[in-house]
């Protein structure tokens, strides 16, 4: 198991602050929400999800710093690699997405660091694409992605996680389908996110209190 943040984010999306009447409620089930919004300048939608489930705060942070095997849980992820391991919260790795047949597959490089504050235990993982990592390819190559998780310990032996991304699939991918798959993959991703936890239910992680 590879110690190094993930993010991640995906399944065709976006990250920006905004006001919170200009997203658009599209799914609601099994405990997740999950919102729209336009991006700017993009016929790509941005997307924003919310569920709180039963675990710790280690459990969760645990699958996000296993990076190789984001593709168990990560919708579309088919392969994550790390290439660089800058720190235990920094590293840069390369994903390649597998996409609904016609769609051809994509690949990308990012960089996600993680943040933890002592004081609230919040733990944040931003995710943003890396140039020059992938510099010869036959796939197309996504350079405009980036995400955020917030990860916050609540009453109960709970987490809240919150998740927010965008990513301009490049190619020539019509709108419709990369924004279908914004509704529906946040959903799929946070349910498989869930059948993982008990993977990672007595790994330490050091930087977080007991």
């Amino acid at each position: 198991m590879k110690y190094v943040l993930p993010f991640l984010f995906i399944s065709l999306f976006s990250i920006t602050i905004n006001a919170q009447a200009d997203w658009e409620l599209q799914r609601d089930e099994s405990g997740i929400k999950v919102w729209t919004k336009d991006y700017p300048d993009s016929k790509f939608k941005q997307f924003k999800t919310e569920t709180t489930i039963k675990a710790s705060l280690k459990n969760v942070v645990a699958v996000f710093l296993d990076v190789e095997n984001m593709g168990l849980w990560y919708d579309r992820v088919e392969r994550a690699e790390m290439v660089k391991k800058i720190s235990n919260k920094e590293g840069i790795y390369i994903i390649d997405f597998e996409l609904p047949w016609p769609v051809a597959d994509r690949v990308s490089a990012v960089r996600s660091i993680l943040s933890h504050d002592p004081t609230t235990d919040v733990v944040r993982i931003d995710t943003n694409y890396e140039p020059g990592v992938i510099t010869n390819t036959d796939v197309l190559l996504i350079t405009n992605i980036h995400s955020e998780w917030v990860l916050t310990p609540v009453e109960g032996g709970h987490v809240h996680i919150y998740h927010k991304g965008y990513m301009d699939p490049a190619g020539s991918l019509p709108a419709w389908i990369s924004n279908s798959g914004v509704k529906d993959g946040p959903v799929n991703t946070l349910i498989a996110l869930k059948g993982v936890l008990p993977n990672y239910s007595n790994v330490d992680i050091p930087f977080l209190q007991d």
